[in-house]
């Protein structure tokens, strides 16, 4: 593997990361601002596996530009994965 592969390997396995972060994030936002009432329900403890989706068509800007950023960010990752023909076996214990 030459040493611009390996950094573009580094760099996407950065991006999962941030990618993973930035979907806490949203969801965190969401469910202090907009989707306030709804955090009630749960108590702590309580686990459920929320879906990005549920979060769109919302009237909130900043949500709405974290959701956009988001999806370019997919993007962005989907393009470097495809152009370098990143495997899995190269991403060790992450996933593509």
């Amino acid at each position: 593997m030459t040493a611009y592969r390996e950094k573009i390997i580094l760099t996407y396995r950065h991006l999962l990361k941030v990618h993973e972060e930035l979907q806490t994030s949203i969801i965190n936002v969401g469910m202090t601002g907009e989707y306030s009432e709804v955090n009630t329900v749960f108590k702590p403890g309580d686990t459920y596996k929320f879906d990005l989706e549920q979060f769109r068509g919302t009237e909130d800007l900043n949500l709405n530009k974290l959701l956009n950023f988001f999806d370019e960010l997919e993007k962005l990752m989907s393009s470097l994965a495809n152009i370098n023909r990143i495997t899995e076996e190269e991403l060790g214990d992450e996933v593509l």
